[in-house]
């Protein structure tokens, strides 16, 4: 008798709801949704990210003569700059560095393999990574220092102009073996 008025209870309380949903899940559908390269949250007003370096130059072309390239251009700084780019960059510049990304035609995104690009110095790619260019919106305050040198050693990668013992222009699988390979020597 008890569970049957406990029943009786318990289902008038619910007989107009139609799912049986704890309220988060509710919150967690009409939340607001990030689009691809989007910051989840800008910082507070008047605070400075630790480790945060002013960046003095105010041009590209002020930057590109100054700047030189402290990261060394090995396996490491390439696969973490290959992860950046696949994540950040690709959509634009495409998988190979030559325009052709899914939304680069539409943005007039040039081909980073000609010969314009690849005898740029390194610190114009920094540069332009840390200031954007043209349609290219400013990646300053999305990476640190290093990691915009290992997108600037990756881009030297694909065009060609680094050559890492380590590395004979592998596919991005032959490069992913390569990495679970030194992981598993690590151990």
């Amino acid at each position: 008798m008890r569970y049957l008025i406990f029943s009786l209870f318990f289902l008038s309380i619910f007989s107009g709801v139609n799912a049986f949903a704890l309220p988060g899940d509710y919150d967690m559908y009409r939340q607001q949704s990030l689009e691809a390269n989007e910051v989840a949250r800008s910082p507070v007003k008047g605070t400075v990210p630790r480790g945060f370096k002013p960046f003095i130059y105010k041009t590209v072309e002020d930057a590109q003569g100054k700047l030189k390239n402290p990261v060394k251009k090995d396996l490491n700084s390439i696969w973490r700059g290959r992860r950046l780019y696949s994540s950040n960059c690709q959509t634009c510049h495409g998988k190979k560095g030559d325009g052709k990304g899914p939304v680069g035609p539409q943005l007039g995104v040039p081909n980073i393999l000609t010969d314009y690009y690849a005898n740029t110095p390194d610190g114009r790619v920094f540069a332009v990574i840390t200031l954007g260019l043209r349609n290219m919106p400013r990646y300053g305050y999305k990476f640190s220092e290093k990691e915009k040198w290992d997108l600037a050693n990756y881009i030297r990668f694909l065009q060609k102009k680094v050559n890492v013992p380590e590395i004979s222009r592998p596919t991005v699988d032959q490069m992913s073996e390569k990495m679970e390979k030194k992981t598993e020597e690590n151990k």
